[in-house]
């Protein structure tokens, strides 16, 4: 949770530095909310796991997983914006993050 909560933070610092790039702005911003959800969704499989609810707790995790595709395709959408390598970090790390607790609850169920 703390990389994706990180994560929107610093993508909302970003969008309030001074930039007449208005499309650069719209961008981060949606960025910063992906990674929101992606928090969002991750403080859910919590309370799923602690309900021995396995089966939301993956489908919450894969969700936390997937928001920064929709930030990466963000960039992509426009061709002037290149993807931040401080963010593609952010976005390896979160992944790798969801990854490993995927595998942990594939454990837990085949218990």
């Amino acid at each position: 949770m703390t990389n994706a909560t990180s994560t929107s933070s610093y993508l909302s610092s970003k969008f309030l530095t001074p930039t007449n790039n208005t499309t650069l702005k719209r961008v981060l911003k949606e960025c910063a909310d992906k990674y929101n959800y992606a928090g969002d969704s991750l403080q859910a499989s919590v309370q799923d796991l602690a309900n021995e609810e396995y089966d939301y707790a993956y489908i919450h995790i894969t969700a936390a997983r997937d928001y920064p595709n929709a930030c990466h395709n963000a960039f992509k959408r426009v061709p002037d914006l290149v993807y931040p390598p401080e963010l593609a970090t952010r976005e390896n790390g979160l992944k790798h993050i969801c990854d490993v607790a995927m595998g942990i609850i594939d454990n837990l169920i085949n218990m």
